[in-house]
């Protein structure tokens, strides 16, 4: 570089130790003397639906509620899961959705409500699908529920003999091929007996490898970060001082979290050894004074601890036509700090088929454009138009569009795949699409509002101001032409905070 330039126009230079000649003292926290996993149980019982479920006596519309308090500990959120078993029975192929099988989840902290999420499970696939990567989907997110578009867990196979003596002609490994994939889901969700014999392998004289799950079905575990953004806060909750937490879930109905790939409608699910599981780390007794002195004097400045929202709102259908033409989604949230939205939208007559993933599947409706309007202002300022532009709008959203790490669970097929066209999902013909692709639709447009967003460190507060900017609308038009009724839902996030102040814990923002 000094070749090119001449050092009197260089700008004042920073010397920079590397790491490996860098001689530094041992580092430590003793603030934090010791951490501590708790498993506690739900105050409305650990088991929903006896094992196997039936149609009278199974899981389907129940209310699961926890609560969480510690003295002098403080709250890890990202350590907190749901973990719990879950059976399916019936007669074709039944699984469970993506996901997991709670469609409402409310939080509240001391009385008052942190995040009340509906249409929750749709909420978790969307946010999934374009912030996690396809290895994270494929290994991690196998143990919480997603398993859809996996082909990767089918059970493999020795020889053609064994191919052959398992009646697995249609087995095809294959990344977003649910019609194929739901069949070992279904051999693992299904599972009654508490031993295993491994599927394929009956031809090699193996025999069952013992107890593996007493319970029957399969477990699986949900992070609280993948329902709601408490769980992906960045500070930890002295719960000390801000009170007992709750968690309330509600499971969805047997035709909206079970799919059939098949004609069969007698799916039902049952949900076994459920119960909660998080961190507590206790702090130094000096430091735990700290934070009950800045809670409760009235001359200190109080703990500000933000998060991430979410409201799911449907308004409206967008109607089944043949040429293209623009409809606005229109919803309200009275936010100053709104910094992302998504939009999904579904086949009106599926969403309570048994022959439907009703929680997964988003179609695409043939859509040309999309945008989102803030009173006079317009996100993009020329709408997104063409399958590329808006993926590269929507990835930005969870990254950088380029450069993002972590990809997305989301390939080029899934994009614009609209399994909407079959009322019964038998051998359905996709409306656009690949019939290989069936049911995979993952059409999710999203855009962020923030400003400081990309590879950058975000800021807490960050985004736009709905209600100086609109009186609290956002409005999402989007041009396209769906082959049969659709029904719209867009999810809203913006940043809300928990004030401790002078002994009083209330919730700031919309």
């Amino acid at each position: 570089m000094s070749l090119l330039v001449p050092n009197n126009n260089l700008h004042p230079m920073e010397e920079v130790l590397p790491a490996a000649l860098a001689v530094k003292n041992l580092s430590r926290a003793s603030v934090l003397t010791q951490r501590r996993r708790v498993r506690v149980a739900p105050q409305t019982g650990v088991n929903y639906g006896p094992t196997p479920p039936t149609s009278s006596n199974n899981a389907a519309q129940q209310q699961i509620q926890f609560l969480v308090s510690d003295q002098g500990g403080l709250l890890d959120p990202s350590s907190v899961c749901v973990v719990y078993n879950i059976q399916t029975t019936g007669t074709g192929n039944e699984v469970p959705d993506d996901g997991h099988p709670f469609v409402r989840a409310q939080i509240t902290l001391n009385g008052q409500v942190l995040d009340d999420i509906q249409q929750a499970a749709k909420c978790t696939n969307a946010e999934v699908k374009l912030g996690a990567s396809q290895t994270w989907y494929k290994t991690s997110g196998s143990f919480c529920g997603f398993e859809l578009l996996n082909g990767e867990l089918g059970v493999g196979v020795l020889d053609s003999a064994a191919f052959v003596a398992n009646s697995m002609a249609g087995y095809n490994p294959a990344y977003g091929d649910v019609s194929n994939n739901t069949v070992h889901i279904c051999n693992r969700v299904s599972n009654a007996a508490p031993t295993f014999t491994p599927t394929g392998s009956s031809n090699t004289g193996a025999t069952s490898v013992g107890v593996v799950n007493v319970l029957g079905g399969e477990q699986r575990v949900l992070p609280l970060g993948l329902l709601s953004g408490v769980g992906r806060m960045r500070n930890y909750l002295p719960l000390g001082v801000l009170g007992q937490l709750s968690l309330t879930l509600l499971t969805g109905s047997n035709s909206e979290i079970c799919f059939q790939n098949s004609a069969s409608t007698d799916a039902y699910y049952s949900l076994r050894g459920v119960y909660l599981e998080y961190d507590v780390v206790i702090p130094a007794t000096p430091y735990a004074d700290i934070l009950a002195k800045m809670a409760t004097d009235a001359g200190e400045g109080g703990l500000i601890l933000p998060y991430e929202s979410t409201i799911m709102a449907s308004s409206g259908t967008i109607p089944s036509s043949a040429t293209l033409s623009e409809t606005s989604v229109i919803v309200s949230r009275a936010t100053n700090n709104l910094v992302r939205s998504f939009f999904i939208m579904q086949p009106q007559s599926l969403l309570q088929s048994y022959n439907f993933p009703a929680q997964s599947c988003f179609g695409f409706g043939q859509t040309q454009k999309v945008q989102w309007r803030i009173a006079s202002q317009f996100f993009p300022s020329i709408p997104a138009e063409g399958e590329g532009s808006m993926w590269a709008m929507s990835q930005e959203a969870y990254g950088a569009a380029g450069t993002s790490e972590n990809g997305s669970c989301i390939n080029r097929e899934m994009w614009h795949q609209d399994t909407s066209k079959a009322a019964a999902a038998v051998v359905p013909t996709p409306y656009y699409g690949n019939r290989k692709f069936n049911f995979s639709d993952s059409f999710i447009p999203a855009y962020s509002f923030r400003n400081v967003k990309g590879i950058a460190d975000q800021v807490d507060l960050d985004g736009v101001s709905l209600s100086q900017a609109s009186g609290a609308q956002l409005v999402f038009a989007i041009t396209c032409a769906p082959g049969v009724t659709m029904t719209p839902t867009l999810g809203v996030v913006a940043t809300r905070m928990i004030s401790a102040r002078a002994g009083a814990i209330t919730i700031v923002g919309a």
